[in-house]
C-alpha cells in the first residue's frame, strides 16, 4: 500500500493551516474598516464621488469605508501606493480616467501597469465631456462650427497638455477632419476663464465644470461626447449624431483592488458598489455633478479600461503629444 511520505504530509498540514485563516477571513469579508485611496486632493469630483460611494458602500458592507487622499504627480503617487498594499480587499483605489488610462498612454515608464497591477471591481460613475464656445462665435451648431473651422483658424482650450479634454479635442479633430489649434492651460478654471473672456474660441471639458455657464447663457454648447444626450441639456446633440460615426469620450471613476485580491472579497465589493450605484440619493447627487452611475461588473470594467487605454494611446501617438 502506498504511504504518503512523512515530510510531504507535514508540509501539506502546514500549508492547510496557513491557508485556512485567510480563507476564513475572506468568507467573512469585511470584518474591519476598508481604506479607499483617492489619488487627488480633497474637493473636486474625484474626491466628492469617492466619498459619496464610500458612505453608501459602508452601509452595504457593515464596515466603515474611510477615504484617504494621497495626492501627487497627477494621481500616480496614490495609484502606485495601492499596488504595494496587501491584496486582501481592505485597501482600494478610486481610479479615474487620468490615472488609469491617460497617464499610462503618456508615460510608458510608470511604476504601475493599469492592467496587471490591479483587479477591477467595477466602474462607479462616468460623465461626458462637452464642446462649448465663447458666445460671440458666429456658429450656432456643430455643423456650422465645422464649416467655420475649415475656412479659418480656430483655437481650443483644455485643462492642460495630456488632459482628457486635450485628448478628446485631438480625437475630435481626426474624426471631423479639422485642425483646431490646441491651447493648454494649467487647469480647467483658467481655460474656462479665457474662453468666457473671448481669448480662446472653444473648450472641451466636463459637464460638471461647464453646465452652470451654459445654463447662464455665457457659453454656447455644441455637442456632448457621450453615447446619449445629456439629460439636463436635451437639445444638445452627441458628437456621434452630427458626425454620423462612432465617437465617445468619458471621464470616469471606478473601484480597483491590488492584483491577486481574493475573489470572495471582489464579489462582495462588486455587489456593494452596484447597490450604491442604484441608490436614489447617490443618483441625485451624481446628477448635480454631471455624472451618471454605472456599477458594472469587474469584467465590463476591465474591458472599458482596455478599450480606453488603446484609444488614448493611439491618440497620443498620432498627435505626437509630449507631456509637459
Amino acid at each position: 500500500m502506498f504511504r504518503f511520505p512523512l515530510r510531504f504530509a507535514a508540509a501539506f498540514s502546514i500549508a492547510c493551516t496557513a491557508v485556512a485563516p485567510a480563507f476564513a477571513t475572506q468568507t467573512g469579508f469585511p470584518d474591519k474598516p476598508i481604506k479607499l485611496v483617492v489619488p487627488f486632493p480633497p474637493g473636486g469630483p474625484t474626491d466628492t464621488s469617492a466619498r459619496l460611494f464610500g458612505k453608501t458602500m459602508s452601509e452595504q458592507l457593515g464596515q466603515p469605508v474611510i477615504v484617504e487622499n494621497r495626492a501627487g504627480a497627477g494621481g500616480s503617487v496614490g495609484t502606485t501606493s495601492v499596488t504595494r498594499e496587501q491584496p486582501d480587499g481592505y485597501t482600494l483605489l478610486w481610479g479615474g480616467t487620468s490615472s488609469i488610462v491617460v497617464a499610462p498612454a503618456l508615460y510608458p515608464k510608470l511604476d504601475y501597469d493599469p492592467i496587471s497591477s490591479f483587479t477591477p471591481i467595477g466602474m462607479a460613475v462616468r460623465g461626458p465631456l462637452i464642446l462649448v464656445s465663447r458666445p460671440a462665435l458666429p456658429s450656432t451648431d456643430l455643423k456650422s462650427l465645422l464649416d467655420l473651422a475649415r475656412r479659418q483658424s480656430l483655437t481650443v482650450a483644455s485643462a492642460g497638455t495630456g488632459s482628457v479634454g486635450h485628448l478628446t479635442a485631438e480625437l475630435f479633430d481626426r474624426s471631423a477632419g479639422v485642425d483646431i489649434l490646441h491651447i493648454p492651460y494649467r487647469g480647467g478654471a483658467p481655460a474656462l476663464s479665457d474662453v468666457l473672456g473671448g481669448q480662446v474660441d472653444l473648450l472641451f471639458d466636463t459637464v460638471t465644470l461647464l453646465y452652470p455657464q451654459i445654463t447662464a447663457n455665457k457659453l454656447r454648447a455644441y455637442a456632448v461626447t457621450g453615447a446619449q444626450r445629456y439629460q439636463r441639456l436635451p437639445d444638445v446633440p452627441t458628437v456621434a449624431e452630427v458626425l454620423g460615426k462612432p465617437f465617445e469620450a468619458y471621464s470616469w471613476f471606478g473601484l480597483l483592488a491590488p492584483a491577486n485580491t481574493p475573489q470572495p472579497a471582489i464579489d462582495r465589493l462588486t455587489k456593494a458598489l452596484a447597490a450604491a450605484a442604484r441608490d436614489p440619493e447617490v443618483k441625485r447627487q451624481l446628477a448635480d455633478l454631471g455624472l451618471e452611475p454605472v456599477g458594472d461588473t469587474p469584467e465590463q470594467f476591465a474591458q472599458s479600461i482596455r478599450t480606453d487605454l488603446a484609444k488614448w494611446t493611439q491618440v497620443v501617438k498620432q498627435a505626437g503629444i509630449k507631456p509637459d
